[in-house]
């Protein structure tokens, strides 16, 4: 029927399938995090008694402004503007660009099935992320190095290491996302992913028969295309580490988050795309090249 041939031939279902798990992956966001115990440091005193103070590690200010100036102010400019940036603008800046990007080469040499597969992939990458991600905040509920601060502990009672002295409970239970970072496993989960895109575009990992005459500018050229390919990763890692500026995350919970999304990207890309390093498939949607192979075969025949 042609309405089947349709669904098919536009991977509709594909596409529900992974937006059904974005939109699980949002219900799992908002259920019940693991309220681990709140970290205290006891500390004994000669008459016996005991004083408990809040942990140091989660006692740390929550905005940047509190934290100490850095002597370059550039480098400070640089990183009050990233830290600045909410998580819907970091969010926008992490497909925008993998979209521009895609438009922009469809635009100069249009590959066949290209566009479908990309925003496919795209949304594989992203689903597998936002569902581990999600996941993983939820079953480890790790408090944000900024804990004490977010929650509005109440500094005027004598602690007595047990008693929960949050006065705001939205701010509790966003101090106890920290593990992995959401904004590292997002960014990575779509500039890495575009980062494999353009090298599969640019062909500069493939495997090819370079002669031994072969122009040191096509070699210079090649090496400015790998590392133009490598710029969405550098985006990625400086929107991950900023995440610790402002004592949103810690380090561990950066490296998870990004090696979560790397992950995502690699499964997400090779979901649709065929090998990057071989030169004939390279950059090609695995239809595409397999209609290709099809097309070369009966032309011999």
């Amino acid at each position: 029927m042609a309405w089947q041939e349709t669904l098919a031939r536009l991977r509709l279902a594909e596409f529900a399938t992974s937006t059904l798990m974005l939109v699980v992956s949002l219900i799992i966001s908002l259920a019940g995090l693991y309220q681990r115990d709140l970290l205290v440091v006891a500390i004994p005193l000669d008459d016996g008694k005991t004083v408990f103070v809040r942990d140091p590690s989660v006692n740390l200010p929550s905005s940047i402004s509190k934290v100490r100036r850095r002597r370059r102010p550039t480098m400070q400019w640089l990183i009050r503007t990233m830290v600045a940036v909410p998580m819907y603008l970091a969010v926008i800046l992490s497909y925008g660009i993998p979209v521009l990007v895609h438009v922009l080469l469809q635009c100069k040499q249009r590959i066949a099935h290209d566009t479908r597969d990309f925003f496919l992939s795209l949304f594989v990458s992203s689903a597998i992320c936002q569902l581990a991600t999600n996941i993983m905040k939820n079953l480890a509920g790790r408090f944000r190095p900024s804990f004490y601060s977010m929650c509005k502990w109440n500094t005027s009672v004598v602690w007595d290491g047990v008693t929960n002295l949050c006065t705001d409970k939205h701010g509790e239970t966003e101090g106890r996302k920290s593990f992995p970072s959401g904004h590292a496993s997002t960014a990575f989960s779509t500039l890495f992913f575009l980062s494999l895109y353009l090298l599969g575009r640019f062909h500069v990992v493939a495997l090819h028969k370079y002669s031994a005459t072969s122009t040191a500018g096509r070699h210079f050229l090649a090496n400015v295309k790998f590392f133009i390919a490598f710029l969405p990763t550098v985006l990625a890692i400086w929107i991950a580490v900023t995440r610790s500026m402002d004592n949103w995350h810690h380090y561990s919970d950066i490296a998870a988050g990004a090696f979560i999304g790397i992950v995502s990207a690699v499964l997400g890309y090779a979901y649709n795309y065929a090998s990057l390093f071989k030169y004939k498939s390279s950059g090609l949607p695995l239809e595409t090249y397999h209609e290709q192979k099809i097309a070369k075969s009966d032309s011999h025949e």
